[in-house]
């Protein structure tokens, strides 16, 4: 079975085989590797000694095997599609500090992780890693700079640099690294310009190139975070971080063009609090979305139109934690887990595949300042 990492937001698409709006043919995970922050910035109080790998048990719980390498603040992790190499981010950006990093690690039959080395990411704050489905690029977003990176992976996890992608604006805050499910195109949210950035990938040349459309746009001020695709229409769905929104883009897999189409607030009319949204995943079923708040610590639930893509709110479900940074689906499709980012927790959820409505498990691991969670 591949890997499949909810920080990379490649899952649905790539590991999961749909018969007639059902799942087939889907193990569930056995382990989990979790990125988290392990010292004090100026926005999270970073707890965690580094990449944590942590046991799914039989009744559902979960358990920490070990710190499985110890990086400073490795929030972002991805496995390879054949599960034999992680990469983590090193989110560094301090005055002193130039570059953040990427490190690359095997990883070993008995899930432990070594170490093959570190590459700069020619900027700030790396915010988000992601592998391509063919295992061969490897992508990085930096938050401060605008500045994304690709790398090319090779037979034994190490990375070549082959390509930086600059975006203009001192503004410019690159926050993801998302491969189209097609893997034609590298679409890159810029939480600062308004902008998502649009790549069509040269497989042939390992080079990426801009498309014709260059980007696909949402308001101002609304600061695009993270997306996510449908498993089987063409439509992409873009999480706003500053004005608590989600868009629903028509995606055209010939030219890589988005075309806005609805959206819709993540936060229940009568809340009136400070609330910013971090991640966004479509269900493996076709029949869902889902995003965090953070503020109103929520996930959002929306059902989706099985012929349009277009969304219908569902309801609101406390995290029972705070600040939601990231969350995953387990490739099963029944269980939602939240990496509480404040609250140094992960908390597990029965997801109703017919309705999709979320109930908390009850299930609780106290973890340090989780923000990524990767399914092995």
């Amino acid at each position: 079975m591949a890997s499949i990492s909810t920080c990379t937001s490649q899952s649905a698409q790539e590991e999961t085989i749909i018969d007639n709006g059902g799942l087939i043919a889907v193990e569930p995970p056995t382990h989990m590797f979790i990125g988290t922050y392990t010292r004090d910035e100026s926005w999270v109080n970073g707890t965690a000694d580094g990449i944590y790998r942590v046991r799914i048990q039989e009744d559902g719980s979960l358990a920490v095997d070990e710190t499985a390498a110890e990086v400073i603040n490795p929030s972002f992790v991805a496995l390879s599609p054949d599960q034999k190499n992680l990469y983590a981010v090193s989110e560094l950006g301090r005055g002193n500090e130039p570059t953040g990093y990427v490190h690359a690690f095997t990883v070993n039959e008995d899930l432990s992780l070594t170490f093959i080395a570190k590459y700069p990411t020619n900027a700030k704050s790396p915010a988000h890693v992601s592998v391509d489905a063919t295992g061969t690029f490897v992508f990085v977003a930096n938050y401060q700079g605008g500045v994304a990176m690709v790398y090319e992976r090779n037979s034994d996890g190490s990375l070549e640099f082959l390509q930086q992608l600059d975006h203009p604006g001192s503004n410019s805050h690159t926050h993801m690294v998302k491969v189209s499910p097609d893997n034609n195109y590298l679409f890159i949210p810029d939480l600062g310009n308004d902008k998502i950035w649009s790549y069509k990938i040269n497989h042939a040349s390992k080079s990426l190139s801009k498309t014709m459309q260059e980007f696909g746009t949402v308001a101002q001020e609304a600061g695009p975070r993270h997306m996510d695709f449908h498993p089987t229409l063409d439509i992409a769905y873009v999480m706003n971080e500053l004005n608590s929104t989600v868009y629903v883009f028509d995606y055209d897999p010939e030219t890589g063009n988005l075309t806005e189409k609805q959206t819709l607030s993540t936060l229940p009319s009568s809340f009136n609090g400070s609330n910013s949204t971090a991640d966004i995943h479509v269900h493996p079923n076709g029949k869902f979305l889902y995003g965090s708040n953070r503020g109103h610590n929520s996930i959002v639930s929306y059902s989706i139109d099985e012929t349009t893509g277009a969304l219908s709110l569902l309801e609101h479900t406390s995290t029972e934690g705070e600040v939601p940074r990231n969350f995953a689906i387990s490739p099963t499709g029944e269980t939602v887990y939240v990496a509480n980012q404040n609250s140094f927790s992960i908390t597990s959820f029965h997801l109703n595949e017919e309705t999709g409505i979320l109930d908390f498990t009850g299930n609780t691991l106290s973890i340090g300042t989780p923000v990524c969670i990767a399914f092995f």
